[in-house]
């Protein structure tokens, strides 16, 4: 099956949403030996991509709810994408249609803040030609203006 996008407020999807976000908060934050000892959800992100004021996407495979992005009425983009499913296009697809959701609002910028040590958003934000701006050594903000041309 091919991954696609859903809008994740259905009701028949809330126990997909629920079983997402107890996979995503029992990830770890750590890196290397100390990782499986000591899980440390993303509680800031969790609260923003389940927002139900913002609007909320999905990525569905054969293995069930893998992403989910929000959009906020500001233009602020928060993103999850469960730890096994990472690097395999999810984001990107995720990404790719917020962006197009923004652009029909007629929003002039999107933007997303992430952790410095999350190299992969920041790699996939300027793939997909956002610009990114350091805040602080421990953070980073990226920025899109709109509208723009869509990339497939």
């Amino acid at each position: 099956m091919e991954p696609y996008i859903v809008a994740v407020d259905h009701p028949s999807l809330l126990s997909l949403v629920a079983t997402f976000v107890d996979d995503l908060r029992s990830e770890s934050r750590r890196f290397g030996s100390a990782d499986a000892a000591n899980p440390k959800p993303f509680p800031s992100l969790v609260r923003k991509v389940v927002d139900p004021t913002r609007a909320r996407f999905g990525i569905m495979t054969r293995h069930g709810l893998v992403g989910m992005v929000s959009l906020s009425d500001e233009g602020e983009v928060s993103m999850a994408v469960a730890a096994p499913h990472r690097g395999l296009g999810h984001g990107s697809k995720l990404l790719v249609h917020v962006i197009g959701i923004a652009e029909r609002a007629e929003f002039g910028q999107v933007f997303m803040t992430s952790s410095r040590r999350s190299r992969p958003i920041s790699q996939l934000g300027s793939r997909l030609g956002w610009t990114t701006v350091d805040v602080t050594p421990g953070r980073i903000d990226l920025f899109l203006d709109l509208p723009r041309q869509h990339i497939a």
